[in-house]
């Protein structure tokens, strides 16, 4: 089921089920790949609208409990005080990564280490 999201396309306000920007993979693969419940969609908000990216992080983020990386846990990136991006962690043969997508880079899954070192501070939430 992880092949469906790395050879789904990048759209900003893809919810899917084949074009997803960053946030809506992470809502899709959540809710598919562990069973969890559905996060609220909040396809209106611009990938480019760092602010509103933050003030919606900032909001879901107290449904939720800082941990270290783990299976579903969102990997939130920021810039200073602006969440620029998420991702999920998911397993791939037995190495726990981060599945994320992004304009440039569509779909794909990487390292927590290489994920890691692409964003100045990643706070995982599960």
């Amino acid at each position: 089921m992880l092949e469906s999201y790395l050879t789904s396309t990048y759209r900003d306000g893809g919810r899917g089920p084949r074009v997803f920007d960053c946030y809506g993979l992470v809502r899709a693969a959540r809710h598919e790949l562990f069973r969890l419940p559905l996060l609220p969609s909040y396809g209106a908000i611009s990938p480019d609208d760092k602010a509103q990216m933050t003030a919606t992080c900032a909001t879901e983020s107290q449904r939720f409990r800082q941990s270290n990386p783990q299976p579903a846990a969102i990997a939130t990136c920021w810039r200073g005080q602006l969440c620029v991006h998420v991702g999920v962690c998911v397993e791939l043969n037995g190495r726990l990564g981060v599945l994320e997508t992004g304009r440039k880079c569509g779909p794909r899954w990487l390292s927590l280490r290489d994920f890691e070192r692409r964003y100045l501070k990643v706070i995982y939430y599960s």
